[in-house]
């Protein structure tokens, strides 16, 4: 997402917070959430998948959830302990590691997804 995007879209949820009292962290949350639905829905991904947005700057961030392991049998969920040392030293066998990763066109697809989630409740009210 663009920086001008994010800072507008804080800027919309500081106005809803405001006009509608619906807490910002909640609807930052409840963002969140729908980016990861979105991102495992358009990724075939069965990964633990976390987004994370700062609540200041609108910035996104995607990460892949790793548990640490002696022998890897699932790429997608498992990090071995030689490679997470290369993250950092200090993890050990049983942690898990965030390891951000960067979708293509995930912003343009997570919009898409947010305006037709919206368009569905919306009608229902």
């Amino acid at each position: 997402m663009k920086t001008t995007d994010s800072k507008e879209l804080i800027s919309a949820l500081e106005e809803l917070e405001k006009e509608r009292g619906i807490s910002k962290e909640y609807m930052l949350e409840s963002l969140e959430n729908a980016l990861v639905m979105a991102y495992k829905r358009n990724f075939d991904s069965a990964e633990n998948v976390k987004v994370t947005m700062d609540k200041d700057t609108g910035e996104v961030h995607v990460y892949s959830v790793k548990e640490i392991v002696d022998e890897v049998e699932d790429q997608n969920l498992q990090i071995s302990l030689e490679d997470a040392k290369n993250i950092n030293k200090k993890l050990k066998l049983g942690d898990t590691v965030n390891i951000e990763i960067i979708p293509k066109n995930f912003g343009r697809i997570a919009a898409r997804n947010g305006k037709a989630n919206y368009s569905t409740k919306s009608k229902r009210s």
